[in-house]
């Protein structure tokens, strides 16, 4: 053994002067005999600790021989134990596998394996512990730089005195005060990000480095005559991986510095959450983080991207929160203040608010992309403000009489409020469909042709997802909030007066002898009134909203007077006398409608993001279908019916743009009494209208249900009803259609 160390010592020696490389050699060549010492070493410790806990005799330890070599196995041992601290502190200083793998094997053929790594772990999780609690010593800090830690506000010694302001001084001192206080604080701020690039770029990463390394040659590095594996050796007493150890001891440390050095000082929370000036703040923290990420990623399997980030990263990278918090709550203070304010009695809302708001949006997200965390952040924090928003939508509505009066010289405060807040929420759904589409890269024609986003988006990053689900949500709560309601008074509102069709034809408003039908008045009452009605809507109210809800908001109520009209139309009891008179006084009505609605909807098309805000459901029983020409063209078939003999409507049976019930309770109305029949026995078994009631009921039940329904119940009916032959078999037809 003697001979052993004796060749060790002189080959390092020798080795002296012969550059860094010497290391390397020393671990290859010197290794393998360094760890057969060990074992020897091991084996006769072991051989001798046996015999002093047994009570054979005689006993080995009697021998002269074995008490004068005992010392110097000792001595053989503490000799090893120096070698392999050195070789193993050499292994690390220099990254070094085989110096590493030599050492760690000697440790373990001394039975002191577990017990090294652990003392190694507890020495680089302690450097851990201290560079990153001299990286936030702020009076160290202050001691270098002869300065005391900055403050938020001017110092009370710097404020201008009475005398000063009356010498006109004022204004210079407080200048000179600010521009010292900024270079005080550009000064702190200089040397607190050297420190904190040091400690994260540089400090850990050889920290990292190291630990990583000794957990791969322990990963690797298996005993060969027992076939141990060395880190499953290692982890009956440390319990975790060492790379597990570095990652929560670092992430810890840096959560309880960053918590006691804020707490301490507010300028220093500002500094490294908002920032102090361009480039500062928690986004240049988490540049160094990353850079931190990229330099170990040689060493460690770690990933921190868009779409994954490893466990190890995401630890780190939750110890930053409370500045991550500050941040973002920062960079979305003006989204917060408008939102809050949207409903408030001081402020009437429209587009530019709401385009502020996704201009804010956009811009953090921009500035937030480069850091996928730090993004989703930003988005969890908008999607809270804008829920906050939409949750009370409805509850800042103008819900008195005014707000859904649809007649007056102009629109009423109500009606202005509302449309000012659908405006709000309209502009700001579209921007967020727009900005989700550009966070997944997809350009967009126009403002105008944005869909809504559908129930389940496509979209791939979460910002998009998230974004497409705010519009949706808005546009729900919108629709739910103002579009609905006013839809369902003016539903209402037609319903109602179109009601008073079969009272006013039958009576008051016949054709007197000897004047023809051109030389009579106008349109009947309740066509004026109906005129009045969207008149108001195309001049007053409609102007105050989108252009594309305006839009869709237009053809849905020509749809529905259109249908309402004809409905009622196709159920008025025509008089045996004048009957020619009326029917000329119909279309009369018709033409006064047609006018009306033609410059409600005018030559524009629905769009598709305007429809997307209205009920769906609504058009499922709609006669008329919703969008271009369909309710003109309505209009005119039914005007051609009217003056239709049964052969005409025999030989058209299909070719007329009317749906088949209209057809059949029309020629119902031509029988006297078949379809006051066909009616009351309908209603009968709805049990949903009075006997007085009846056709308004009737019109009523017709609208809330399915054509096909309607037709399946009224069909039977009004086949048993007809009188003759031929009629029966139109009839027949019309419902095989």
């Amino acid at each position: 053994m003697e001979v052993l160390f004796q060749r060790k010592e002189r080959a390092t020696r020798e080795g002296e002067g012969e550059g860094n490389a010497e290391d390397a050699v020393v671990g290859q060549v010197h290794g393998r005999d360094l760890s057969r010492a060990a074992l020897l070493v091991a084996e006769l410790t072991a051989l001798l600790d046996a015999e002093k806990t047994s009570r054979t005799t005689p006993s080995l330890l009697g021998l002269k021989l074995i008490q004068d070599i005992v010392p110097t196995i000792d001595s053989a041992r503490k000799t090893i134990i120096d070698y392999m601290e050195d070789m193993i502190v050499r292994g690390l200083r220099d990254l070094s596998p085989l110096m590493l793998s030599s050492s760690l094997q000697t440790a373990f053929n001394l039975r002191m394996l577990p017990t090294l790594v652990q003392d190694l772990l507890n020495d680089l999780t302690e450097v851990v512990k201290e560079r990153t609690a001299a990286a936030f010593d702020l009076e160290a800090i202050s001691r270098q730089l002869n300065q005391p830690l900055p403050s938020l506000d001017l110092p009370s010694s710097t404020a201008p005195s009475y005398s000063t302001y009356r010498g006109a001084r004022r204004t210079n001192t407080a200048t000179a005060s600010e521009d010292d206080l900024l270079r005080h604080q550009q000064r702190y701020s200089d040397a607190v990000w050297t420190r904190l690039e040091s400690l994260i770029v540089t400090e850990m990463g050889a920290v990292c480095s190291k630990v990583y390394l000794l957990e791969k040659v322990l990963k690797l590095k298996n005993d060969g005559e027992t076939g141990v594996n060395f880190l499953a050796a290692a982890l009956e007493v440390l319990g975790d991986k060492p790379s597990k150890m570095f990652w929560l001891t670092l992430a810890q440390s840096v959560e309880q510095q960053v918590e006691s050095a804020c707490a301490r000082s507010a300028w220093l929370m500002q500094l490294l959450s908002s920032g102090s000036r361009g480039g500062d703040g928690y986004p240049r923290l988490v540049r160094m983080v990353q850079e931190f990420f990229a330099k170990i990623s040689v060493y460690a399997d770690v990933q921190y991207g868009t779409t994954n980030q490893s466990a190890e990263t995401v630890i780190l990278m939750k110890s930053l929160v409370r500045l991550e918090k500050g941040y973002v709550e920062k960079s979305t203070e003006r989204i917060a203040e408008v939102l809050k304010q949207v409903g408030g009695s001081r402020m009437v809302p429209g587009e530019e608010e709401a385009e502020a708001v996704v201009r804010s949006i956009a811009n953090v997200l921009d500035t937030t992309r480069f850091d996928p965390l730090l993004s989703k952040a930003v988005v969890v924090r908008c999607v809270d403000l804008v829920d906050r928003f939409v949750a009370r939508l409805g509850a800042v509505a103008a819900k008195d009489d005014g707000a859904w009066a649809l007649s007056g010289e102009r629109a009423t405060q109500g009606q202005t409020w509302n449309a000012g807040l659908v405006r709000f929420a309209y502009t700001l759904s579209q921007g967020f469909a727009s900005v989700a589409a550009d966070q997944d890269g997809v350009v967009q024609t126009s403002a105008t042709t944005t869909a809504l986003a559908p129930t389940k988006p496509s979209s791939t990053s979460y910002a998009a997802i998230q974004l497409n689900i705010l519009a949706q949500s808005i546009a729900t709560s919108a629709r739910t909030s103002f579009l609905q309601p006013l839809m369902d008074h003016i539903r209402t509102t037609i319903s109602t007066t179109m009601s008073k069709m079969h009272l006013q034809l039958a009576s008051a408003y016949k054709a007197e002898r000897g004047v023809s039908i051109d030389s009579t008045t106008g349109a009947s009452p309740y066509a004026s009134s109906i005129c009045d009605v969207v008149s108001f809507l195309h001049e007053r109210l409609l102007p105050l909203y989108p252009a594309e809800l305006r839009t869709a908001v237009a053809h849905r109520v020509a749809a529905l007077t259109v249908g309402t009209f004809c409905l009622h139309a196709s159920i008025f009891a025509f008089p045996e006398q004048e009957g020619d008179a009326v029917k000329l006084r119909l279309a009369t009505d018709m033409t006064e409608l047609e006018f009306a609605l033609s410059q409600l909807v005018g030559d524009q098309r629905t769009a598709r993001a305007g429809d997307k805000w209205m009920m769906e459901e609504e058009e499922q029983h709609a006669f008329v279908e919703v969008g271009g020409d369909a309710w003109m063209r309505s209009l005119k078939a039914f005007r051609r019916l009217l003056f239709f003999t049964l052969d005409d409507v025999e030989e058209e049976t299909t070719g007329i743009e009317l749906p088949s019930l209209l057809i059949v309770l029309h020629l119902l109305s031509r029988q006297r009494g078949a379809l006051d029949k066909v009616i009351q026995r309908a209603m009968a078994k709805t049990g949903e209208a009075k006997a007085k009631l009846e056709k308004s009921g009737f019109v009523e039940w017709v609208l809330h249900h399915s054509q096909q329904d309607v037709l399946g119940r009224v069909g039977g009916i009004a086949l048993e009803e007809v009188d003759d032959e031929r009629s029966r078999r139109v009839v027949s037809d019309l419902m095989a259609h």
